[in-house]
């Protein structure tokens, strides 16, 4: 199958993410019990689809035709560029073989575009006490490290060009390493403009030939943590290439998408991380011993040869567990089934886990869930305005009826943190310039979830958990959602931008509530102690609410009777007495929230 040029340009989710549809595995045979049966995942067919398309044979062609260390190459048929960097020396490729070239942390080398904030696995005390982005956070062949420092400045020049253009980087055997690197520097570098606004960049294909394994867990965790980077990986792996099947143990971990395949034209993709060494170990022991480069001509050839066909299959009594009948049947397709029972039930555990684990969060489909907990927490809002809101409301509801539906509440606040908080956390986890690229949609959703959830979080804190300082101790999930906001505000500012002049229906700053409870507790102090700072603090809590009336940044719920605002505001007039005269107290003095709408 020719893929059109058009299509190119989005060729990442076409392969890569494919197989995040679940697409379901159907046998149409013989009448049995197997028809209209889901078997497995979607990751045979995955496989199936990457055989039919034109664009791994075409990226080894160009590999085949490259005679420099590197050479880009325009495609004929497509007009995509493919930066395709020859295999090493037979020489440097056995020394790799006699195992030769083992891991090097990564601290002293010039990898600083894999920015990461997996904690070292260190355990001393001297270690732990050095910040996570200062430590040696990875380690990686020194094959990788000596070959691309020797193309790495040539290289970088060619991948400038293609910042706003679709390329695929290929490489084989320990070439693979080189166009790894090239990628993931590519990758970091399209990251940075698109911190900055850009709209127009491409991201990068890195097929590889026949590539071992590259580095540790704490690699293989860095570049988990860029969706965009992970699923731009495809390892082609023939089952007789004693480069490609070299590590299949610990400490390596694979990562992105493997492509195995024989000579006979089988062909399975594996994109869990964990059951790929499985698969790497057992081709390896089936490998004879001896030294060479694999030629993936042969096995490229038969790629279309069994694209639709299909059999029926004769499974027996794997029909009654689909989980184990898959994980058979992708081994099956590559050959390296046999003898391989108690690592099927391996296998077949953790799919399960990995799968039910997915389930439990996935940011798209749970967006659209959360809200409804939070079209469910607008309701809750607009009925307890008779009870001075619904931050008071939750804070003092006492009778069964509103703990009953309290307890609701709490269980869509919970939700609600939970989710917010694993997506932060994986924004986090980002370069700072790239956890601030937080998709509007999701920017949009996390700055309502803030504002409608952190009073709750604060009632808690001051009343059930009995504490003060609640912005000096704020979870920081909510601290990113706010300044991700800002920046994203100040970004796309229009500077004809008109000022408000109605009321939000959201109170804006989130910490509201917290900025109340403090002038609670200030005001006892005064009143109980006469602290001194405790009427400058007063004095600075009554400036920041005049300037929110006058931003129209706050809701007019605040003011309802009954409110801790309005509890505090009678509070404090008591204590000060009627002579008392500032903004604020003017304003409250003449009802002129009456009209704050």
């Amino acid at each position: 199958m020719h893929v059109p040029k058009q299509y190119y340009k989005s060729l990442n989710s076409i392969i890569f993410n494919i197989n995040k549809k679940n697409t379901q595995v159907q046998f149409f045979g013989k009448k049995s019990r197997t028809m209209n049966k889901i078997i497995f995942s979607s990751e045979l067919e995955l496989g199936k689809f990457l055989g039919s398309t034109d664009v791994i044979p075409d990226a080894y062609q160009a590999i085949l035709e490259t005679t420099l260390p590197f050479k880009l190459h325009t495609n004929r048929r497509s007009g995509i560029d493919v930066l395709a960097v020859k295999s090493c020396s037979h020489d440097y490729t056995t020394q790799f073989l006699k195992g030769e070239l083992n891991l090097v942390p990564s601290e002293n080398l010039q990898v600083d575009f894999i920015p990461t904030k997996v904690k070292s696995s260190a355990s001393n005390n001297e270690a732990d006490s050095i910040p996570a982005k200062e430590k040696s956070l990875f380690s990686i062949n020194k094959a990788v490290v000596e070959l691309f420092q020797q193309l790495s400045d040539d290289l970088k020049e060619e991948e400038k060009k293609h910042i706003n253009t679709p390329l695929i980087i290929t490489g084989l055997g320990l070439g693979g390493y080189v166009a790894i690197l090239s990628a993931m520097r590519l990758h970091h570098a399209i990251d940075v403009e698109e911190s900055d606004g850009s709209k127009n960049t491409k991201r990068p294909i890195c097929i590889t030939f026949g590539c071992p394994l590259v580095g540790d867990k704490a690699f293989k965790s860095a570049i988990d943590e860029r969706p965009q980077w992970k699923y731009s990986f495809l390892n082609v792996v023939a089952n007789k290439d004693p480069v490609a099947t070299f590590f299949s143990s610990d400490p390596y971990k694979p990562f992105g998408t493997f492509l195995f395949c024989t000579e006979s034209g089988g062909y399975t993709a594996f994109e869990d991380q964990d059951l790929i060494l499985p698969v790497l170990n057992a081709m390896k022991l089936s490998n004879p011993d001896h030294l060479h480069m694999y030629d993936y001509r042969s096995v490229l050839s038969t790629f279309k040869r069994k694209v639709l066909y299909r059999g029926v299959p004769e499974f027996g009594e794997l029909n009654l567990n689909l989980f184990k009948a898959g994980i058979t049947m992708q081994l099956r397709e590559v050959g390296v089934s046999d003898d391989m029972n108690d690592q099927i039930e391996k296998m077949e555990k953790q799919i399960k886990w990995s799968k039910s684990n997915k389930n439990a969060y996935e940011p798209t489909r749970k967006l659209n869930e959360m809200k409804i907990s939070l079209t469910y927490m607008e309701w809750y809002m607009k009925t307890r305005k008779s009870k001075g809101g619904y931050y008071d409301s939750y804070k003092n509801d006492e009778t069964i009826y509103e703990i009953k539906c309290q307890n609701e509440i709490v269980k869509h606040q919970r939700n609600l943190n939970l989710y917010w908080k694993t997506i932060v956390e994986d924004k986090d986890k980002m370069p700072q310039k790239e956890g601030a690229n937080l998709r509007k949609r999701w920017l949009y959703g996390g700055t309502n979830y803030r504002r409608i959830i952190e009073p709750l979080d604060i009632v808690r804190y001051y009343h059930k958990e009995k504490k003060v300082n609640y912005i000096e101790n704020r979870p920081n999930h909510y601290k990113l959602l706010e300044r991700w906001a800002d920046e994203d505000k100040n970004n796309t500012q229009n500077s004809s931008e008109k000022k408000r002049d109605k009321a939000a229906s959201l109170t804006e700053d989130s910490c509201f509530w917290a900025h109340v409870e403090e002038a609670l507790i200030s005001l006892k102090d005064l009143v109980n102690e006469g602290k001194n700072n405790a009427e400058k603090k007063l004095e600075e809590f009554e400036a920041y609410v005049m300037r929110a009336i006058n931003n129209y940044s706050v809701s007019p719920d605040i003011f309802l009777e009954g409110s801790s605002l309005m509890t505090w505001w009678n509070e404090y007039k008591a204590y000060k007495g009627t002579a008392y005269a500032s903004e604020f107290a003017r304003y409250m003095n003449n009802a002129s929230y009456d009209s704050y709408k």
